[in-house]
């Protein structure tokens, strides 16, 4: 891919023929297709998504019973049942994405099923990064940069990621708006809303896109309008993701980059367990021999705080219009680069979210793209924690994912924007 990149820098603004255009999208396809064969070996999540539309399909709330309940015994097989991560954990993806779990449980429900459903969403992304090329006047063989990327193959078509769903309606959502759709576009992102919880922090910036109250009005309401058609069957059942989304977010932690340096800073610096010590008792009840040290939950409530006003202030920047206009896609990209960055949970796929806008960023010549490209290619180093008798987080796989990516994006003299 690296050495194909040439092509593109050669023939520069506009350039290459639609033959080897077609050439750069077969090879990208047949990849895909090949890897479609492949057992996932590197994540086991695949399973979990055939488990949750097994459970909705038999008329069960995957939001309320994990998939350990007992109630849920009759379900387990052989082959997926075994397979079937965090099995304390209730459901924490979007109700458009259980859906179509269960959808594709009921057809089948097989993992080449899962794989094919998630491959056709990432075809579906690969025309939309393509269109979004042409119409910036970019070499459409930049295209090359997501159609040939490792990480997208593996993750997606190898491994049954299902960030691509999310990620095309957001995509989408920005195409529509692009050829002036508006409602269509509103759709869209309040799809991918209720399929992943990501897109979420481009709604700012997506109603301020449009002039006047009562045009925002309207943006917002049918933005929302579609995850809480979406959530109202679970919430009128008593379910809802909070229980699993509680778990991820105050529990989980692994191969986190930027939030692992600022929680060290702030546990170092004292600033961690004087929160604790202090200012926790002022919300919630504690023991007078209360030690931050045995409450990793609680210790890192002041990263996150750090963490979510960095996000706010730097989408807030980047969602105020400037000239009258709002760069969408400029606000998307920085929405996945900063949960790359700072989130306490960082996985390989989840690069999936900043990949797409990557082409376009190359081919405007913009420092700092080559970063990332960088980035993209180093994050699967995190599977090293999969080799061993057990799971284990290494601060030198870390180093050597992100540390590359910062000397680089230093030396590119990036602006305030990554």
């Amino acid at each position: 891919m690296l050495c194909a990149l040439l092509v593109p820098l050669r023939v520069g603004r506009g350039g290459g023929g639609g033959l080897l255009v077609g050439w750069v999208l077969g090879v990208g396809v047949a990849a895909r297709a090949l890897l479609l064969f492949a057992e996932p070996s590197l994540s086991q999540d695949i399973a979990r998504y055939v488990w949750e539309g097994r459970v909705l399909l038999a008329g069960h709330d995957p939001y309320v019973l994990p998939p350990n309940h007992p109630e849920l015994a009759v379900l387990r097989d052989a082959s997926i049942w075994p397979r079937v991560n965090h099995p304390e954990v209730p459901a924490v993806y979007g109700p458009l994405l259980e859906l179509l779990f269960a959808a594709l449980a009921w057809l089948g429900g097989s993992v080449g099923l899962f794989k094919l459903a998630f491959v056709a969403a990432d075809l579906g992304l690969l025309g939309l990064v393509l269109r979004r090329l042409r119409r910036r006047g970019a070499s459409p063989l930049w295209i090359l940069l997501y159609a040939w990327h490792p990480l997208v193959l593996v993750e997606v078509a190898g491994q049954g990621h299902l960030e691509a769903v999310p990620v095309a309606l957001l995509l989408w959502a920005l195409d529509l708006d692009a050829r002036g759709r508006s409602r269509g576009a509103a759709l869209a992102l309040g799809a991918a809303v209720a399929s992943k919880y990501l897109p979420l922090l481009v709604l700012p910036a997506f109603v301020l896109a449009r002039p006047g109250p009562r045009a925002r009005a309207e943006r917002l309401f049918l933005c929302l309008l579609v995850p809480a058609l979406a959530f109202a069957p679970f919430v009128v059942g008593g379910g809802g993701p909070t229980a699993g989304l509680w778990a991820y977010g105050s529990t989980w932690r692994f191969n986190d980059g930027g939030f692992g340096l600022l929680d060290g800073l702030l546990e170092a610096s004292g600033v961690s367990q004087a929160f604790c010590r202090h200012l926790l008792p002022l919300f919630v009840s504690v023991d007078p021999g209360f030690d931050p040290a045995e409450h990793t939950t609680w210790m890192r409530i002041p990263p996150k705080l750090v963490v979510g006003a960095v996000v706010a202030g730097v989408l807030g920047w980047a969602s105020w219009p400037r000239r009258g206009r709002v760069d969408l896609g400029r606000v998307a990209f920085l929405a996945g680069a900063l949960f790359l960055l700072l989130s306490p949970t960082v996985h390989p796929w989840y690069a999936l979210w900043v990949l797409p806008f990557l082409p376009e960023r190359a081919a405007r010549g913009e420092r700092g793209a080559a970063a990332w490209i960088l980035l993209g290619l180093l994050l699967p180093l995190a599977y090293a924690a999969t080799v061993g008798p057990r799971w284990e987080d290494r601060l030198w796989v870390r180093l050597l994912e992100y540390g590359p990516f910062a000397l680089l994006w230093l030396a590119s003299r990036g602006r305030v924007t990554p």
